[in-house]
């Protein structure tokens, strides 16, 4: 009698292990199939985009720790059918090799715990991480790892005990000011303009081609003519170098009082800085 209720017991427990394992092939296909959806959203207004970030990355915390519940479940049904109490004290030398072997995956898991609390990053974020030096779009952020894609499509699989600092954009890409001193103000904004349309647009070149914004009178008859570039991260090249190249071979020598002046600058921080000095 007792054999057979043991019997029946170690089959129901092999029962709800296959029922635990189903849940989580269906609940994690399921997430996986509304963060697509969710990714191929385009939200118009920057509220929206907030939102669709936390959703995001809500859906991929939950698809990723899916996997590692549903294994630690079937681990403790396995250890249960052939560690009986026993066995338990001849056990405790692989316990202690288990819990070498955990050490590393639960720092990983306790250091993704504290990013996702503090808000350092979310899923669609645009982020460079030290000391890997891996710069790319948060395509999926778990417990224990985060993956970024760079532009040109590689992952990167960054375990996020190895994350020491990350800087995130938070408008997503690198908005340029380009000021140019001239005695010749149409021919620099026809120049701009030129490069605005024969320059690179879309598909992580330019983001927005080059405009121009201002254009003011200075003393002694000269003329600054600024403008303004936007392009994505890790992109900066076509501001720094391709820009300015571009304008220089453009213009004549005699036309230009110095040479392209590109800087990017974020108005809200220089304000905040500006108010915190004071200058003697």
């Amino acid at each position: 009698m007792s054999h057979r209720l043991a019997v029946l017991g170690v089959d129901g427990r092999i029962f709800w292990s296959l029922v635990a394992i189903l849940i989580a092939i269906v609940l994690g296909r399921t997430l996986k199939w509304v963060g697509s959806r969710l990714d191929q959203r385009r939200p118009n207004e920057e509220r929206e985009l907030m939102q669709l970030r936390s959703r995001e990355t809500i859906i991929v915390l939950v698809a990723t720790a899916i996997p590692y519940a549903t294994a630690i479940v079937v681990l403790i049904v396995l250890a249960s059918f052939f560690l009986p109490a026993a066995a338990l004290g001849g056990s405790a030398f692989l316990a202690v090799i288990v819990g070498f072997a955990a050490q590393r995956f639960l720092m990983d898991v306790v250091a993704g715990a504290l990013i996702a609390f503090e808000r350092w990053y979310a899923v669609g974020d645009f982020v460079m991480i030290e000391p890997s030096k891996a710069a790319g779009i948060v395509e999926q952020f778990g417990l224990r790892t985060t993956v970024l894609r760079a532009l040109n499509g590689d992952r990167a699989y960054v375990p996020n005990s190895q994350i020491i600092t990350a800087f995130w954009s938070p408008s997503g890409y690198r908005r340029y000011s380009i000021e140019l001193l001239t005695t010749e103000p149409d021919e620099v904004e026809r120049a701009i303009e030129e490069v605005g349309r024969r320059g690179p647009a879309g598909h992580a070149r330019f983001l927005r081609p080059p405009r121009v914004v201002e254009t003011r009178e200075l003393e002694g008859g000269a003329w600054l003519v600024r403008g303004v570039v936007d392009v994505a991260p890790t992109m900066e090249w076509l501001a720094e170098d391709l820009l300015v190249g571009a304008l220089k071979a453009q213009l004549r020598s005699e036309v230009l009082l110095s040479d392209p002046l590109v800087y990017t600058l974020d108005e809200g921080t220089l304000s905040r800085y500006e108010r915190r000095v004071l200058i003697k």
